[in-house]
């Protein structure tokens, strides 16, 4: 159970932390839009500020050449002197003094430490203004503060300078940096808790919680190139069960996948597969190639047909290339236009994307010509896989349904909201046998990176108890070569032939 919740934490950290770095463009379009709104309303809201200073002596009037020796007395007497120059008498008189109606300015009095040094500056918006304003109020000052300060003689020890910079310069570079920044974490914090709060289906542990369909089988992400070579020539690899470039965790799930779909036909009967999903891109185009696969490698005839938006994902996953010569004479039948691929006992019916304008299932549903033609392959294919549209705003999706005998639904990870895909199974449900089980589709797992032993080898896994070769597996008690088999003691062949079975069987492994 800890490590069931350790999973399921990590896939959705898994989860998030993806829905982040797939909109890190529009999280940083966001960004730069307000690192320029801060900027202009920054720029609109900054008043420069020039300050003129100046340093003045204090000393006593007994020797007025000398340095006030008592230092202690000078600091003490600073918020003294700061009242006298910031007292509203002075600020007048040296407003009036140039020539303004007010005194527009701020004065700041600073004493200097360990020293008998005042500074003294006043800052306006002006630099003009602030030196005018800081020589009025030293001319100024001495007749204000003779009554206050008597035994004091200020000296100027420095004059007063013109400024020629802002004293309060506009730092664009940090103001930028931080709204940058900012913007970003706001926004990346944003898309994680509209991600968390999704409802989507974000782990393999949270399926038999909110699905209301068991799971047949996880298919873990595979990389779209095999190198970084392959990459940078846009060479794709092909997805298929059997094919070099697929990991041997993707091959073996699709066997267990397989092997369902055949107990699954043998206990409720029927042949006819639809494989569908709530949403587009979910996947299902390349589970249907690799389950149809993959009941061919088991001597299983089967008659793939692409109902959806689009044939080019199935044909692409098969290798496989349709001519536009297959489709030059006008056809009355639907027989006519599979396509057998060659030293395979798979079949296709798929029409290619430019001609589906010319030729369209849709004819054929109206006037019932498809229905005859599923009941025709029923009796002519072992299986037969309907690769159908997605649900989502198509009806098509529930005519397959009826026509089909079971379904499986394919789920990709973080994709769908339960709440369509639960509705999708109620749909699939009302017909036939209803939904056989659930492929989850394209999973990032914590299992899959960390403890990847956990699923290749584990109690639940391809050689597990219940795996592909464990008790009910393909060598087990119910498998293809168990006592109720394809070769066992109640199926084709009886128990006179268990031993011609099992000379098959060493044939297949080696």
């Amino acid at each position: 159970m800890f490590e069931t919740n350790n999973a399921k934490t990590t896939d959705r950290i898994y989860c998030v932390v993806r829905d982040v770095l797939k909109n890190w463009q529009g999280i940083i379009c966001i960004a730069i839009s307000a690192v320029l709104i801060t900027y202009i309303v920054v720029s609109l809201c900054y008043t420069p500020a020039y300050t003129s200073r100046c340093t003045m002596v204090i000393s006593a009037k007994e020797n007025s050449t000398g340095a006030y020796t008592n230092v202690t007395e000078t600091e003490k007497l600073t918020n003294t002197i700061k009242a006298v120059i910031d007292s509203s008498i002075l600020k007048k008189l040296t407003a009036e003094k140039i020539g303004e109606s007010s005194f527009n300015a701020t004065i700041n009095v600073d004493v200097v430490q360990n020293t008998n040094l005042l500074e003294v500056s006043i800052t306006s918006p002006s630099p003009l203004t602030s030196f005018k304003l800081l020589n009025a109020s030293l001319e100024l000052y001495p007749e204000v503060s003779k009554d206050v300060l008597g035994k004091i003689v200020i000296h100027i020890f420095e004059e007063p300078n013109f400024p020629s910079s802002p004293s309060n310069a506009f730092i664009y570079k940090e103001s930028i940096w931080y709204a940058f920044m900012f913007s970003i974490l706001i926004f990346a914090a944003a898309v994680s808790m509209c991600s968390l709060y999704s409802g989507t289906v974000k782990s393999e542990w949270e399926i038999s919680d909110t699905l209301d369909a068991k799971l047949l089988g996880v298919l873990y992400h595979e990389s779209t190139y095999r190198n970084f070579r392959a990459r940078l020539h846009n060479k794709k690899k092909q997805l298929l069960v059997g094919a070099p470039s697929v990991s041997f965790a993707f091959s073996e799930t699709i066997k267990k996948i397989c092997t369902n779909i055949i107990h699954f036909h043998k206990k409720n009967g029927g042949n006819t597969i639809l494989i569908t999903s709530y949403d587009k891109n979910e996947g299902k185009s390349i589970v249907s190639a690799n389950l149809a696969t993959a009941l061919t490698k088991r001597k299983n005839s089967v008659l793939l047909i692409s109902g959806g938006e689009s044939s080019s994902q199935l044909l692409k996953t098969l290798n496989i290339t349709i001519t536009d010569e297959y489709f030059e004479y006008t056809v009355d039948n639907l027989s006519d236009m599979i396509y057998r691929k060659e030293s395979s006992l798979l079949s296709i019916l798929a029409i290619p994307d430019n001609k589906r304008k010319l030729l369209n299932f849709s004819t054929y549903h109206i006037a019932n010509k498809f229905s005859d033609f599923i009941e025709w392959a029923k009796n002519n294919y072992d299986y037969v896989i309907i690769d159908g549209s997605s649900a989502h705003g198509n009806s098509n999706t529930e005519y397959y349904a009826k026509i089909s005998d079971f379904s499986l639904l394919v789920v990709k990870q973080n994709h769908s909201k339960i709440t369509h895909i639960n509705d999708t199974i109620d749909m699939l449900n009302r017909y036939s046998s209803g939904v056989s089980g659930i492929v989850f589709n394209d999973v990032y797992s914590s299992i899959a990176v960390i403890n990847s032993s956990y699923h290749s080898y584990g109690k639940y896994s391809s050689y597990g108890k219940y795996g592909s070769y464990g008790k009910y597996g393909r060598y087990g008690k119910y498998g293809k070569y168990g006592s109720y088999g394809k070769y066992g003691a109640y199926d084709n062949y009886a128990s006179t032939e268990i031993s011609d079975s099992s000379k098959e069987g060493e044939n297949e492994l080696n």
